[in-house]
C-alpha cells in the first residue's frame, strides 16, 4: 500500500484547508506548518517504498486553478529543488489530453489520454496533485525496480543481469546537452544492498533512429521483452485510479509508473487534469557517473534532472544545499 495512514492524511487536509483559506493573506505560517508535516510524512515512505500517496484536498474544482498551484508549488520548494520540465523553463505541468498524436516520437506522454508503458520521468522526483479525473480509464500503476527485478531475476537470470549493462538511451529534443543525441547506461544498478532503475523502453526504441547509435543485440531485445512482460503481469496488482483532490509522489529512481488510456468527459471544464511538478529532494542519492547525460548531475542532494539549457539552468546542475538536522525529521 502506497496511501499514508489515515491519521496522517486528516491531520494534512486539515492543514491544507487552513492554508487554501489563508493563501490571499499569504499565510506564512500556515504554509510552513503544511510543508513541514508534509516533509515528515512522506520522507519515510519515499526512503522505503519509493513512493507515496495521499488524499490533500476535498473538492479541488472548487478552488482556483492558480490557488491549486502554488499549493503544489510551494510544498515541492519545500522538498528539493523545483526543475523544469521544457526548454522554457515551465516549473509546473498540465498533465491533460491536448489531442496530441503518441506515435510521433516528439510527443510526450503527458500531452495524451493514452496508455503509457511503465517508466520513470527525467528528475528524481515527481508530485502529481489530481484536479479532475477521467470518467473512464487513467488508472496508476506504481512498481519498484526491486520487486520488478526480482521476478524477473526467478523467471529469467540471465535477461535480470542483461539490464545491468549497457543499453542505449535517446536524450529526445528536450535533452540537457545540445551536443548528445542519445547515451548509453544501465537500467538497473545497485546502490547500498538494494537496487535502483531508470527505464523509458519508448526512449531505448527511438534511439536506433540515430545512425551513430549501435543496434540492439539479440540478448538486449530479449532482456527488454522479458522484463516487459514481468511488468505487464504486475500492472492490475499495482494499479489504483487517483482521486480529485490526491497527491501522489514517486521516485523515479526507486519505482515506475504506468497509465491506462482514458476517456475524456466532453466538456471543456470537466476534463482530467492533473498538475505535475518535478524536483530534485534536498536529501537525495548519488547516481551512478552513467546517468550524468540525462540528470546533468550525479552528485547527491545536488540540482538535477528535468529539462533545461541556457547558462542558468547549467549553471545550476550540481549545486548543493546545506540540509539542517530539522530538515530530516
Amino acid at each position: 500500500m502506497l496511501e499514508l495512514d489515515a491519521k496522517l492524511q486528516a491531520d494534512l487536509r486539515a492543514l491544507a484547508q487552513r492554508w487554501l483559506q489563508c493563501t490571499v493573506h499569504d499565510d506564512t505560517a500556515s504554509t510552513a506548518a503544511l510543508a513541514a508535516r508534509l516533509r515528515g510524512a512522506v520522507r519515510p515512505m519515499l526512503r522505503h517504498r519509493g513512493a507515496a500517496r495521499l488524499q490533500l484536498i476535498e473538492q479541488p474544482q472548487q478552488q482556483p486553478l492558480p490557488t491549486l498551484e502554488r499549493l503544489l508549488m510551494g510544498l515541492s520548494q519545500s522538498l528539493g529543488f523545483v526543475l523544469p520540465q521544457t526548454h522554457r523553463l515551465n516549473l509546473l505541468a498540465h498533465i491533460q489530453d491536448e489531442g496530441s498524436d503518441y506515435a510521433r516520437h516528439s510527443t510526450r506522454g503527458h500531452q495524451t489520454n493514452a496508455s503509457l508503458a511503465f517508466h520513470s520521468d527525467r528528475c528524481d522526483l515527481n508530485l502529481l496533485l489530481y484536479v479532475r479525473v477521467a470518467p473512464r480509464g487513467g488508472e496508476l500503476s506504481v512498481v519498484a525496480y526491486e520487486e520488478a527485478a526480482q521476478r524477473l531475476r526467478e523467471l529469467d537470470a540471465p535477461a535480470y543481469e542483461a539490464l545491468f549493462d549497457g543499453f542505449p538511451f535517446d536524450l529526445r529534443d528536450e535533452r540537457i546537452f545540445a551536443s548528445l543525441a542519445w547515451h548509453w547506461r544501465p537500467i538497473l544498478w545497485r546502490h547500498n544492498g538494494g537496487l535502483r532503475g531508470h527505464y523509458i523502453r519508448r526512449f531505448i526504441t527511438d534511439s536506433q533512429r540515430h545512425d551513430d547509435c549501435p543496434r540492439l543485440s539479440e540478448r538486449q531485445q530479449h532482456a527488454l521483452n522479458r522484463f516487459d512482460t514481468v511488468l505487464e503481469s504486475m500492472r492490475e496488482e499495482h494499479a489504483f485510479a487517483p482521486r480529485a483532490g490526491e497527491l501522489v509522489l514517486l521516485n523515479n529512481y526507486r519505482v515506475m509508473h504506468a497509465r491506462t488510456g482514458f476517456d475524456d468527459a466532453p466538456e471543456p471544464a470537466a476534463k482530467r487534469l492533473a498538475l505535475r511538478t518535478w524536483v530534485a529532494p534536498f536529501d537525495s542519492e548519488p547516481l551512478p557517473l552513467a546517468l550524468h547525460a540525462l540528470a546533468g548531475s550525479c552528485i547527491a542532494r545536488s540540482y538535477r534532472g528535468g529539462v533545461g539549457c541556457g547558462a542558468e539552468y547549467l549553471g545550476r546542475l550540481g549545486q548543493t544545499r546545506i540540509i539542517n538536522m530539522t530538515e530530516h525529521a
